[in-house]
C-alpha cells in the first residue's frame, strides 16, 4: 500500500510541473488568438520564455487571426520549416521571415 501511495505522489511530481507548462502554452495561444499577444513579440521571446519556446510554430501561427490551419502550413513549407518545429528551435532568420509573411498574408486576407 505504501508503495501505491509513493508511487503516485511521485507520478504527480513529475506531472505537475508539465501541467502548468500545458497551460502556459494556452494563455500564450489565446492571448495570440484574441490579439492582446502580438505573433512578433512571441517570436522575439521564444529564446527566454519556455511555454512560447517549445510550442509547435505551426499552431502558433494558426491562431492568429486571419491565418488558420491551411495557411499556416503554407507559410511554414515556404520557408522549408517543418510544422513540428518549436519556435525555439528556428533561427533569428527563421523568425524574421515568418513574421514578415505573417504580415503580408494577414493584409491580404
Amino acid at each position: 500500500m505504501t508503495t501505491s501511495t509513493n508511487l503516485r505522489s511521485e507520478r504527480h511530481a513529475a506531472v505537475l510541473p508539465l501541467q502548468l507548462l500545458r497551460q502556459q502554452m494556452d494563455v500564450v495561444l489565446s492571448q495570440v488568438e484574441t490579439g492582446t499577444l502580438k505573433i512578433d513579440s512571441i517570436l522575439s521571446l521564444s529564446d527566454l520564455d519556455e511555454a512560447s519556446s517549445v510550442l509547435y510554430a505551426c499552431k502558433l501561427i494558426e491562431v492568429v487571426p486571419g491565418i488558420g490551419k491551411v495557411k499556416a502550413r503554407h507559410l511554414l513549407a515556404k520557408m522549408n520549416v517543418s510544422e513540428t518545429e518549436q519556435t525555439g528551435n528556428l533561427t533569428l532568420d527563421q523568425r524574421n521571415k515568418l513574421v514578415q509573411l505573417i504580415a503580408t498574408e494577414v493584409i491580404a486576407s
